[in-house]
């Protein structure tokens, strides 16, 4: 086990290591007070602990099969060139240590996840300065996520379509959204995946993982899905990715006003996009596809009983998938319109 106070700049107690026993689980013998913040996938809980009333940590064992010491490598080569946006992560098992993993970290306290424009705006800036590298800059960064990648899902859509039309007909949308969402997707071609569009991408970055303090101090939070994606990954997340524990309402202004604001940083920081509106339209391409790939998982969960969500918190996300489909799936179908009557008229 290694303490991680010198590589974070923080000077922290050599016996931080005591608090956590061989087997990686928090040792009650010396921790006065513990309390569950939340669950992760394969059940384990992450946990506010306090060795003493006046002293807390949070104790985040690893959460999801396959992570293993994802985070810790994480801090060690790609967030210690980063801005202080982070928890500090004071002390991790050493490596090796797979599902069995764990890392204690900086407890921010109290702290919110209700959407705010102005918050996402200000992970936006952070976003546009890390996407600005090239990959080659933070090493060797895992090529893939807790997801599949975007093409993935489309073939899973395209494969499974009676399945995503049912996903569809169950939320109140039209079944044709799957040949629309398709068929665009084909005309656009790898664009969408482009290895050589790829950037250091959080991976996770939804509503949950992000908080703005009251001084207005912004932190990022959970580290463990960082690898390698296109830009709209991240962008994804931030604007029209839907959590069951952190439910948003998101409009058209908000994501126009996001994606722009992303674009003006890009060029600020070196990297500007050619075209806006093509830039737009192809945000709203992928989200359409991520939105109905999730349309269908979110319809799986529904069907199964006892699952780490209640039938409650998936319909709501379920509505939350929704909207965002429907407003992606109208940008992009207008798009073909416009199109199309441009060519009439050209051809008149």
């Amino acid at each position: 086990m290694y303490p991680k106070g010198n590589m974070n700049n923080m000077q922290e107690p050599n016996d931080v290591l005591i608090y956590v026993s061989e087997s990686g689980e928090l040792n009650d013998r010396y921790v006065w007070k513990r309390e569950q913040l939340y669950q992760g996938m394969n059940g384990k809980f992450v946990e506010r602990f306090y060795p003493s009333p006046e002293r807390s940590y949070v104790f985040k064992p690893v959460t999801h099969e396959g992570n293993g010491d994802r985070e810790a490598w994480v801090y060690e080569h790609v967030l210690s060139s980063f801005p202080p946006i982070y928890p500090q992560l004071i002390a991790c098992s050493a490596p090796g240590r797979g599902e069995a993993g764990w890392g204690i970290f900086e407890d921010l306290g109290t702290i919110s996840h209700r959407f705010d424009v102005r918050h996402a705006l200000l992970v936006a800036k952070q976003m546009a300065w890390w996407h600005s590298y090239p990959p080659e800059h933070w090493g060797d960064v895992p090529d893939t996520g807790q997801k599949p990648e975007l093409r993935q899902m489309a073939a899973d859509l395209s494969e499974r379509k009676d399945e995503a039309e049912l996903a569809l007909e169950a939320a109140g949308l039209p079944r044709r959204c799957v040949d629309d969402i398709l068929c665009n997707m084909d005309q656009a071609g790898a664009g969408l995946w482009a290895e050589e569009a790829k950037v250091l991408s959080h991976g996770d970055l939804h509503l949950g993982n992000y908080t703005v303090t009251e001084s207005g101090e912004l932190y990022i939070l959970d580290w463990e899905h960082a690898h390698l994606n296109v830009p709209f990954w991240d962008l994804y997340y931030l604007i029209d990715m839907s959590h069951p524990r952190y439910p948003k309402q998101m409009t058209l202004a908000y994501r126009e006003r996001i994606l722009r604001y992303y674009l003006k940083q890009s060029a600020y920081y070196g990297k500007p996009w050619e075209d806006e509106e093509t830039f737009m339209e192809t945000y709203s391409l992928f989200a359409a596809v991520f939105s109905l790939w999730m349309l269908m998982l979110i319809a799986n969960d529904l069907r199964q009983d006892g699952g780490v969500w209640s039938n409650a918190e998936l319909l709501a996300q379920r509505s939350e998938v929704k909207a965002s489909l429907y407003d992606c799936w109208s940008k992009i179908t207008q798009k073909g319109q416009h199109a199309s009557e441009k060519g009439r008229t050209s051809y008149a």
